[in-house]
């Protein structure tokens, strides 16, 4: 790494729209970053490396997570981005919605995040959820999504507990300018703005969720 560097980071879902914004704040602001995809290898720049991964089974993330193992043992940042939506009314899910989304948000969350405490010197974590994590209320079209969210609270609160020197953080924005799927009629916001709050958290330069 670059003397002038200020770290290196991790990033899950790097080439989905919050992702690509995520990367390129952090390029902007001189950090190294593993940028993770799994369709499509986007273009190379400087200190910028782009790792494949197939999430879709444990073995998938458990290779990632070995084979670049190396790669990532002085990451000191960790942005947990990676997480797909199912969207369904209620009337027409079944228990493996349920299953598929608790796997594809929490289960990767743990084993990514467990691993980079264990094998890192990593000092902050950011985790993706939606802006009503934590709240209990009803879900008409993103039931299991939500199920899982809230889970993600869990997880992070208990590994914040545990990992005491780690600043672990969940942010939850609003629907996203230009996303595939809109969960809410509200205003919606910018992926950009959502980097910048993500980049704050990272860096200390607004107030810890934890």
């Amino acid at each position: 790494m670059e003397k002038n560097l200020k770290g290196e980071i991790l990033i899950t879902g790097a080439s989905g729209l919050l992702g690509k914004e995520l990367v390129k704040i952090f390029l902007k602001n001189d950090f190294f970053v593993f940028a993770q995809y799994h369709n499509n290898k986007p273009e190379q720049k400087k200190n910028l490396e782009w790792v494949y991964a197939d999430f879709s089974s444990l073995k998938g993330i458990r290779d990632f997570l070995e084979k670049n193992k190396n790669r990532f043992n002085q990451c000191e940042y960790l942005i947990n981005n990676y997480g797909p939506i199912i969207y369904k009314d209620i009337s027409d899910l079944k228990s493996e919605d349920f299953l598929s989304d608790f796997y594809h948000n929490v289960v990767t969350a743990f084993e990514i995040t467990d691993f980079f405490v264990k094998n890192t010197n990593i000092k902050s974590v950011v985790n993706l959820g939606f802006d009503s994590i934590g709240k209990i209320k009803a879900y008409k079209k993103i039931l299991t999504y939500a199920c899982a969210k809230n889970s993600i609270l869990l997880l992070i609160k208990s590994f914040a507990k545990q990992y005491v020197n780690i600043c672990f953080n969940v942010v939850s924005p609003k629907t996203l300018e230009g996303a595939s799927v809109e969960l809410k009629k509200e205003r919606k916001i910018f992926p950009e703005k959502v980097a910048i709050r993500i980049y704050n958290k990272i860096m200390g330069l607004s107030e810890n969720v934890f």
